[in-house]
């Protein structure tokens, strides 16, 4: 379930942080907040997708379900992330479910709002330009990376990425504070539930990380930074 609240906060947000205080005003006056349940729907797959949102708080992921139920995991947003910019093009069927994996706070901002504010503040316009572009780099390495990079390396990297937007530390360890499951991880990485289980439990031997149902902690975080970095 969705609920309306309040207040929206742009000020925080790492991708408009450089634009005048005008601009900010006016990107709040179009500006609305929800705030969703951990499990709650943001938008169905298939639904008419009219707005832009930024996760204030929280997180979200982007699940693709096919018609048996099966669900495949595209994409997590974390505090700060931007995310659905096409829609300041006009609306269009979104092709994923947009749902929330921690209880969260998510600003919503009508595409066609923002393509008049867009006219008349240039910088904002150049700021979306400049996400779009990085949203569409960042699609392309992940596709390189799937077939180039080891199995062991593009998890450690999609672990330490969780732990940095999703991450919250208990004494010497940190815990990735959204439910994941080894499919999960497994469609997130492109490769197979075996897969991942092996280089788990092999990592657990080592004492790198501990693994329960749909939780990780990250007991040796250099570890992992080690092997993601290794060519």
């Amino acid at each position: 379930m969705i609920r309306s609240a309040a207040p929206v906060q742009l000020s925080h947000v790492t991708a408009f942080q450089h634009l005048d205080g005008k601009v900010l005003h006016a990107l709040l006056d179009v500006s609305r907040l929800h705030s969703l349940e951990s499990g709650d729907v943001l938008l169905y797959q298939g639904d008419l997708i009219h707005s832009f949102y930024i996760v204030q708080s929280g997180g979200v992921r982007l699940a693709n379900y096919d018609e048996d139920g099966g669900c495949i995991t595209l994409k997590y947003y974390g505090a700060g992330d931007v995310f659905g910019l096409l829609a300041i093009s006009g609306s269009y069927p979104h092709p994923t479910q947009i749902e929330a994996v921690q209880d969260s706070t998510i600003i919503a901002v009508d595409g066609a709002d923002a393509r008049q504010l867009m006219l008349a503040y240039p910088e904002l316009a150049l700021t979306v330009i400049d996400l779009l572009t990085a949203h569409v780099h960042e699609g392309h390495d992940r596709v390189r990376h799937m077939g180039v990079k080891r199995v062991d390396r593009r998890l450690a990297q999609t672990l330490l990425k969780l732990s940095a937007k999703f991450g919250k530390q208990h004494g010497d360890y940190v815990r990735i504070g959204i439910p994941i499951s080894q499919r999960d991880l497994a469609e997130y990485t492109g490769t197979t539930v075996e897969t991942i289980n092996r280089t788990l439990t092999a990592w657990e031997k080592q004492g790198w990380l501990r693994t329960a149902h749909k939780r990780i902690d990250i007991l040796d975080r250099h570890a992992l930074q080690t092997l993601a970095e290794t060519a």
